[in-house]
């Protein structure tokens, strides 16, 4: 009887510790937590989204990025009064009208006098789609704005390259492979998507990882840096080369294939001819990328896998500490979850 005893106190204590393991690294993505952690946490007074939360909101940089990142993910959970609300303090706050049309601020800074393509591309996507699942032809006019402004004033050889300073009527000549965004192009610019393809398709080296950096003068390609790949990037250029050619990056998905089968990790960043880890640390928006990749070329086993080391980070855990988490890395987090779990349940 004592040992029947012993054995159900057992059982029960190891359920308890399951329970609350599951409660640490199992944190809700759920819309209202989302958009109440967003609100509570990384708002500041003014009411703009700051780069860290908690203590870090009122003193932290305000960024584009940011406020395109939380529309992404409204617009994902259609949320449409917080969507307008966003929408009304892009305009209200980072836009800048000048004689040759409407910029974008990439930072919310009365000196900053450059807007960011990614950044843009994002806003712009987000308010096409944002039109027409909201039925608001003001997010898809404003969207027209800002692209008609991009392309008079920020291309090289008729491509969009990084960024433009209107203060000095200046444009870079560099085009991150990052920063493209293959479904605004296809929507405003498809008679220049072949070369964007073949800028992305070229771009994938015949070792491991993709070259980050196209000139357009020139016609090649740089490295961010020579030694080692930060995958961050490397996970955004696979995402539009999956977009652009509807296939998968051989090379490159091969290789993550093998990190998660034999390690169960990835982390920040890699050796560029190796393919070794040079740095020790993982990171919530490595894991959310990765995922989002995964969801595009539809490797359902590479998904289910990166969910779960996703679920294990700082950003889902039920207690973070919102200092040292960055809005990119929170909200790609929440984003990708909510991706995963609604393409999973559509299936």
């Amino acid at each position: 009887m004592m040992q029947h005893k012993s054995y159900v106190a057992k059982i029960l204590l190891l359920l308890i510790c399951s329970l609350l393991l599951f409660l640490n690294f199992s944190s809700s993505v759920d819309q209202e937590t989302v958009t109440s952690t967003v609100k509570q946490q990384y708002k500041n007074k003014e009411g703009f989204i700051a780069s860290y939360g908690d203590g870090e909101r009122d003193t932290s940089p305000i960024l584009l990025e940011s406020l395109g990142q939380y529309m992404e993910y409204l617009l994902l959970v259609g949320d449409s009064q917080e969507f307008e609300e966003q929408f009304l303090l892009l305009q209200s706050n980072f836009t800048v009208n000048t004689n040759e049309g409407i910029f974008l601020k990439w930072q919310l800074e009365e000196d900053v006098t450059a807007n960011a393509s990614v950044d843009d591309y994002r806003i712009i996507r987000t308010l096409l789609r944002g039109g027409e699942q909201f039925h608001n032809s003001s997010y898809t006019n404003f969207a027209g704005q800002i692209w008609d402004t991009m392309n008079k004033t920020q291309t090289v050889n008729g491509l969009i390259v990084d960024f433009y300073d209107w203060s000095s009527q200046q444009r870079t000549s560099e085009i991150h492979l990052s920063y493209i965004d293959y479904d605004v192009l296809e929507k405003l610019q498809a008679s220049k998507l072949p070369r964007y393809k073949q800028i992305l398709s070229d771009g994938l080296t015949d070792k491991i990882f993709f070259n980050e950096i196209y000139n357009p003068e020139n016609n090649s390609y740089q490295t961010a840096n020579a030694e080692t790949v930060n995958m961050i990037d490397q996970f955004l250029i696979a995402i539009q080369y999956a977009e652009s050619t509807h296939e998968k990056p051989k090379s490159f998905h091969d290789w993550v294939q093998t990190q998660m089968q034999n390690n169960g990790i990835l982390y920040g960043s890699y050796n560029r001819n190796t393919g070794k880890p040079v740095v020790n640390y993982e990171s919530s928006a490595v894991y959310a990328l990765a995922l989002i990749y995964s969801l595009t070329v539809d490797d359902q086993q590479m998904s289910k896998t990166l969910y779960s080391q996703l679920q294990k980070q700082s950003p889902l855990q039920a207690d973070p500490n919102y200092n040292d988490i960055h809005f990119f890395d929170y909200m790609y987090a929440s984003y990708a979850a909510t991706l995963y779990k609604e393409q999973k349940s559509s299936r």
